[in-house]
């Protein structure tokens, strides 16, 4: 095998990943609006609901990734950059967000209470505030491009 088929294998396989039809970003805005809707009212309404709580906070994730990786209504090549710079820009502001998290954190906890526990960040918060940003850059990026 020469260099050219392999370049045109590894090109292949990465061409396999399909976004979604376009129908699936209004199920997931339709579906993120109920869900943190859910997640409000099982927040403050319910008191002894941790597990809906739970099972709704999970379901913001899900429908946040069904919007972020569903087509527009016109998929081009700039649209395809906007996407990727989008992700870019959310991967790295969200490393940045769990590391300075922490920091943040003891250090507020230093100056307040003068106690320096470590608490550990959730998994999910880091979720929710990746696919925010890539929801809200890519948006953002659509309408200064146009």
């Amino acid at each position: 095998m020469n260099l050219t088929q392999i370049c045109e294998k590894e090109q292949k396989a990465l061409n396999r990943f399909k976004l979604l039809p376009y129908a699936f970003k209004k199920i997931g805005f339709a579906g993120l609006i109920i869900s943190v809707l859910a997640v409000l009212f099982f927040r403050f309404a319910m008191n002894d609901a941790a597990i809906l709580l739970s099972v709704s906070a999970k379901m913001v994730l899900v429908f946040m990734l069904l919007i972020s990786v569903s087509e527009e209504k016109i998929e081009d090549e700039m649209i395809s950059k906007l996407r990727v710079q989008s992700y870019s820009i959310a991967f790295v502001m969200g490393v940045i967000y769990a590391l300075g998290m922490p920091v943040i954190d003891f250090l507020v906890d230093f100056v307040i209470n003068m106690d320096t526990s470590y608490s550990e960040m959730s998994s999910g918060i880091v979720l929710w505030f990746m696919l925010a940003i890539q929801i809200a850059f890519f948006q953002l990026l659509k309408k200064t491009q146009s």
